[in-house]
């Protein structure tokens, strides 16, 4: 079942910060986040239920409906606990964020609750959207760090563009390959960074 365009718009959105070179992209696709698990689950409850009001947060996850478990852990208790983190982070902290591990692991949790609400969307991804996640997962807490390692350095060795052009001293390099900078490659190559995730055997 495909999901609706705009929630996958969104998780596009999503990703894009994760992997570009902005200040705070781990605080702004945090809160996206969330708000994006919110919005898929009205848009669900209403596609149910047009008459549907005002619903909070905590109904939507209470519906047994749209009540997902997640392995051992509740997945309703741990999309609460983000909720109320998300909150504090947009009212009252502006300097609290997240690192990397704890950001992939809420961007794979919208997945989760996507397919929950559609189920079999994410196999409808493009395949642009299926590599940017498996690239996520290696970031995630539970991710293979080894094959992340791998990987990375499989990103920075790789030759971006053809033979490197000779610079001036005075020019600083970027390399494009790094994670800092991979979003300049990492939305256009996508055969390259599949090819290169085989290679390490990533998930």
């Amino acid at each position: 079942m495909r999901a609706p365009r705009d929630i996958v718009a969104a998780l596009e959105c999503v990703t894009s910060i994760f992997f570009s070179d902005v200040r705070h992209k781990n605080r702004a696709a945090f809160i996206l986040c969330d708000e994006l698990v919110e919005m898929t689950c009205k848009t669900k409850a209403k596609a149910s239920n047009h008459q549907l009001g005002k619903v909070g947060f905590h109904s939507l996850l209470c519906d047994a409906g749209r009540t997902a478990q997640s392995g051992k852990c509740d997945f309703r208790t741990r999309r609460s606990f983000v909720h109320r983190t998300r909150n504090d982070m947009q009212h009252n902290n502006a300097a609290a964020t997240v690192d990397d591990p704890h950001c992939a692991d809420v961007i794979l949790d919208a997945v989760h609750v996507i397919d929950h609400c559609y189920p079999g969307a994410s196999a409808e991804f493009s395949d642009g959207m299926k590599v940017l996640l498996r690239v996520i997962g290696l970031h995630a807490t539970n991710g293979n760090k080894s094959k992340l390692a791998a990987f990375e350095g499989a990103m920075v060795n790789n030759r971006w563009g053809g033979p490197k052009p000779k610079i001036r001293t005075v020019v600083l390099p970027v390399s494009v390959g790094h994670r800092r900078y991979s979003g300049i490659v990492i939305h256009s190559e996508y055969a390259t960074i599949e090819a290169l995730l085989n290679r390490v055997g990533a998930p």
